[in-house]
């Protein structure tokens, strides 16, 4: 029984955290049983220490009031715009109910007696503020020793920064490892593991003439959202029957002026209609992202369609698409609007189609890499057992 501590639909935010949790959920390693941790604070087999909750129930009472009290320190102190807004959170499990736990991402501090620790993320806080809030060096330095502090005093795990007391750290990708190397990590303790899809590859694609682009983010600007209407607007000149299909966002003009430029602007739309309709509906990814820490569903789902993407030179994204799966830029309209006028010929798009297929199906498909987590998961067991 493994407990999964991750962002969860409907508790918390939704994004990329969430999908990987029901990814996990869908696919788990075999003889892997998962229970999310909001179920276990519901059957009281997880505490979240000092929360209203943890007071009210009046176990160790003073602990709580304590802890509680800490708490609102912390996020005042978060709340100042002096140090990143993720905040640790205390839990105490129940003694025998688990024999593994899985964090991803939350920065923890588990007390007394637990189970051993895996944890996943995609990357350091100080990815996610300078790339996308644009935060300043020295502010980003302020920040990193508030945390260093922080999990230093409370001998926390701070996600891709303080391993604490965990086993293993899974890192999607080389760029986060060498990161966490370059910092002081032990390279014995982590493992390179890639978010992986619980279902399969589509069909490899027919022969076609490509003639949609598609771009889908939540943040239009960070995700570089401008940057592809100029591309899309300079390569209309060469080909004015090419469409663009912008989803996630709410739409920046009226309908007539998109409609005058071959844009359609979808707002937020739910991931069953993302892979039934929205993918299906586009030949070229287009996402010169500024912002992202690991392995973004947003294009991964695309490759398992069958979708060559042009993707940023953002760590971890070259790894997608590789050397044939698509196209890897600057972040800049015209670097941008020459990768997809070669993917609009229809040669190169079929071949960076079908090599997208592939290298889902041999690196990103959850038949591949949900046993090697659970191989991490049983070296960890075997390490404690040993000791």
């Amino acid at each position: 029984m493994v407990l999964l501590v991750s962002p969860v639909r409907g508790l918390d935010p939704l994004s990329g955290d969430v999908t990987f949790t029901e990814q996990l959920l869908a696919s788990p390693p075999p003889g892997v049983t998962y229970v999310t941790y909001d179920e276990a604070l519901r059957r009281g087999l997880l505490r979240e220490v000092g929360t209203h909750a943890d007071v009210q129930a009046g176990r160790r009472r003073l602990r709580a009031l304590g802890v509680a009290v800490l708490r609102k320190g912390e996020y005042a102190l978060r709340s100042s715009g002096l140090a990143y807004r993720e905040p640790v959170r205390l839990f105490e499990v129940e003694p025998g109910a688990f024999d593994l736990i899985h964090v991803h991402v939350f920065h923890t501090r588990f007390l007394g007696q637990h189970p051993p620790i895996v944890m996943t993320g995609g990357g350091p806080m100080e990815w996610v503020y300078a790339n996308a809030w644009h935060w300043s060096p020295r502010r980003i330095r302020v920040a990193n020793a508030i945390d260093a502090a922080i999990g230093a005093w409370s001998g926390a795990t701070i996600c891709a920064m303080r391993s604490g007391s965990i086993a293993r750290y899974v890192a999607p990708n080389e760029d986060l490892r060498e990161h966490l190397v370059t910092r002081g990590w032990d390279p014995a303790l982590i493992e390179i593991i890639p978010n992986f899809l619980a279902y399969p590859a589509a069909p490899e694609q027919a022969a076609r003439t490509p003639r949609r682009l598609g771009f889908v983010a939540k943040d239009f600007d960070a995700k570089g959202g401008p940057l592809v209407v100029e591309a899309h607007r300079r390569l209309r000149l060469d080909f004015p029957d090419l469409e663009l299909l912008i989803v996630g966002s709410e739409p920046r003009h009226d309908a007539s002026w998109l409609s005058s430029q071959g844009i359609e602007w979808l707002p937020l739309v739910d991931r069953g209609r993302l892979l039934r309709e929205i993918y299906p509906s586009i030949d070229i990814l287009v996402y010169p992202s500024a912002f992202d820490t690991g392995v973004p569903f947003s294009t991964l789902e695309p490759l398992a369609a069958g979708i060559p993407a042009v993707v940023s030179n953002l760590p971890g994204l070259p790894d997608l698409v590789g050397a044939d799966a698509g196209r890897v830029v600057e972040r800049d309209p015209t670097a941008i609007a020459a990768a997809v006028k070669e993917l609009l010929d229809p040669d190169m798009w079929l071949t960076a189609s079908h090599a997208a297929t592939r290298r889902f199906r041999t690196i990103y498909s959850a038949d591949v890499q949900s046993p090697r987590l659970g191989e991490v998961y049983r070296n960890v067991l075997h390490s404690a057992a040993a000791h």
